[in-house]
């Protein structure tokens, strides 16, 4: 796609199709599409944001048999034009286009007609209009589709001289037909008229169509819903009875009886309403004829294992693993054992006693495909979930092991891990040599580290004992030992890292300041002149921060003979005695940090030099690490991968990067 300069030019807007402007536009053939015909369209693009590209592509949305529908239209290349055809389906009502590059939901560039919008009712075959066009077209102009994707094929305006004209247009439709679109009916009326008189006409209109009978549970539920929508709690429960009465066991009633078990607000009320809920509507049956409603079970489920846990109901929590899927048993592993280890106040040895019977049946329903639903049913996408939230599960599992001195029944674990998750926890892997060496097994310790190095996972620890390892192999000798570590790690993580470093690399000027050190004194950023200096904005509070200091103190640790280049630790965000909260902390540690306090604003908030610099950031999240080089920001990035080795590497060429510069 070729660029821009700039965007100096305003869009001229095109309000009817047939017509082709100086700007973007947009005309079909024949002019009035027919429903059960193959129309064909020609996209303007001159103007607009697409007007440079190569690969424009096209989403219709089109109503038909009371229902909205998306699907992706080819476009060919005509001269300056975009062509593109399709077969309207019967009982169409209206269709409306949106064209983007690159990917639909994330597009690089879209045209909706400057917010306008595509679109055109569709006409019978004697070219008269399709009874109920025109709500659909009111539906669509005000938002009120109920399909948010609908939304980004213009920006919608809720007018409401606008929706009274175009429902006056379909008052015959709506007389014979407005059961079947009773709801986007009530919702477009809304925009006519105030609160008091619509909530007494949605209840009339509402009742009136109860009046007709034949209805179903569908229709029912609807009604109900829409009733709880305007607050008229007392209809909404009168459906709700008669729902229960007469479809006791339909997917509405499930529903409606799951909001009863929610509003308990007690432990003991909670779960006995979720038991009696699991008897009536059992978790095997419905799975034999499941619909969109499965986060009924795993709220309940949650809820009920929660309970159980912190009750010491052991035998009734170990007994929710029976039936449930795997996004529901590792939910309730997550939030129970893995957050009880990660708080420190639970018993590990009932933890790890819970562990041993729920992992296997983890890794025996990794792949029953549960998560799909959360990842529009991708395959590849919903099993990378589940095997990179198996990968936590056992490293939970793997420290419980570790904590009850149970080496050998840790390791056989290991080898469930994912291939991407077998080596690139830098904890994870701190913890297997550990085990190793308590077990024993030294022959297996270097092939861990070397692997550990080239996924670039290495806290220093394991540097120190794979030096040693390295030492012992060449007669105490560290000669050779930098380009060996080097040698281990592969190019293409090199690229990798490279790439990455070369997206974060800013040029943002520097307000000069002077803070206080861990010893009262001084220190000037004006003195900096003649140094690549490495900033880290850190916290007490911050859990990835600290988690971020092993690799921090890799980075002291390789510059601290250079004089060209410092590293400095602000400390910021703070409250209370920070200073002396911050200096315990590094010391009581053993860091060797430079360690600075921001400064105090004017607003009371400790936080001055991080806040100078949130125009570059575009946010407030910590930790955040910059580079300075010559009174400016030249590197700048957020948050903590969890690898050590990683957050050096990353820096130290970054480092080297600006030190390279002429």
């Amino acid at each position: 796609m070729k660029k821009h300069i700039s965007k100096i030019c305003l869009l001229l807007l095109c309000p009817f199709f047939g017509q082709q402007l100086a700007a973007q536009s947009l005309s079909f053939t024949p002019e009035r599409p027919l429903q059960q015909k193959k129309i064909t369209f020609s996209y303007q693009p001159k103007g607009g944001d697409l007007e440079f590209s190569d690969n424009a592509k096209a989403t219709m949305a089109f109503y038909s048999d009371f229902k909205w529908h998306t699907t992706n239209v080819i476009l060919k290349r005509a001269k300056d034009n975009w062509e593109g055809e399709y077969l309207l389906p019967a009982k169409s009502a209206f269709i409306a286009l949106r064209f983007y590059q690159g990917d639909s939901i994330n597009p690089e560039a879209t045209d909706n007609n400057k917010g306008m919008g595509y679109f055109s009712r569709t006409y019978l075959e004697n070219k008269k209009d399709v009874p109920g066009s025109f709500l659909v077209e009111a539906a669509f102009h005000s938002g009120l589709t109920g399909n948010w994707s609908l939304n980004s094929f213009l920006n919608p305006v809720k007018d409401a001289a606008m929706v009274d004209s175009l429902l006056k247009k379909d008052a015959k439709f709506l007389q014979n037909n407005l059961r079947s679109v009773l709801f986007t009916y009530l919702d477009l009326k809304r925009l006519t008229m105030s609160a008091t008189d619509f909530d007494v006409f949605a209840d009339e209109t509402i009742k009136n169509e109860l009046k007709k009978g034949n209805l179903n549970e569908d229709l029912l539920a609807e009604m109900q819903r829409y009733y709880l929508k305007i607050k008229n709690t007392k209809a909404a429960d009168l459906l709700a009875q008669q729902i229960e009465l007469n479809y006791p066991k339909s997917g509405t009633a499930r529903l409606l009886l799951y909001k009863k078990v929610t509003e308990e607000k007690s432990g003991e009320n909670f779960q006995a309403a979720a038991e009696d809920y699991l008897k009536r509507f059992p978790y095997v049956e419905w799975k034999k004829n499941p619909d969109e409603k499965g986060f009924i079970y795993y709220s309940l489920y949650r809820g009920l294992a929660a309970n159980y846990f912190e009750s010491g109901q052991t035998e009734k929590f170990l007994s929710l693993f029976k039936d449930i899927d795997f996004k529901t048993a590792n939910e309730i592993y997550r939030w129970n054992l893995t957050r009880g280890e990660m708080a420190g106040k639970a018993d590990r040895k009932m933890l790890y006693g819970l562990s041993l019977k729920i992992i296997p049946y983890l890794i025996d329903h990794q792949k029953d495909g549960s998560y799909l639903i959360d990842f529009d049913h991708d395959q590849q996408k919903a099993q990378d979930n589940a095997d990179n939230q198996m990968n936590d599960r056992l490293f939970t599992h793997i420290i419980l092991a570790k904590d009850q001195q149970d080496y050998a029944g840790a390791i056989p674990y290991f080898k469930y891990l994912s291939k991407t998750g077998m080596y690139s926890n830098a904890d994870l892997n701190a913890m297997h040599v550990y085990i190793l060496e308590k077990l024993g097994d030294e022959k297996s310790v270097k092939p861990l580290l070397e692997n550990s190095v080239a996924a670039n996972a290495v806290t220093p620890a394991m540097f120190e004992k794979l030096k040693q390892v390295y030492m012992d192999a060449h007669n105490g000798n560290e000669n050779g030992y930098q380009e060996y570590i080097s040698a281990l790690i592969p190019a293409d993580k090199k690229n990798e890292m490279r790439i990455h470093v070369m997206s974060n690399m800013v040029d943002y000027p520097l307000i000069p300041f002077s803070l206080e050190d861990a010893d009262g004194k001084m220190v000037h950023s004006k003195d900096w002149a003649d140094q690549i200096v490495v900033i880290d904005f850190w916290a007490t509070w911050c859990r990835p921060c600290i988690e971020a200091f092993p690799g921090m103190q890799l980075l002291v640790d390789q510059y601290a003979k250079d004089p060209k280049v410092a590293v400095y630790m602000i400390g910021t965000m703070q409250f209370g005695d920070y200073k002396a909260k911050s200096v315990k902390y590094v010391r009581d540690n053993h860091y060797r940090f430079n360690l600075l306090h921001d400064a105090v604003g004017a607003k009371g908030e400790q936080d001055q030099v991080f806040r100078s610099l949130t125009p570059l950031f575009k946010s407030s999240a910590i930790p955040r690490k910059i580079i300075v080089k010559n009174g400016k920001v030249r590197y700048s990035s957020e948050g903590y991968s969890g690898s050590p080795s990683q957050l050096r590497d990353e820096l130290s060429m970054a480092i080297e990067i600006l030190r390279a510069e002429k």
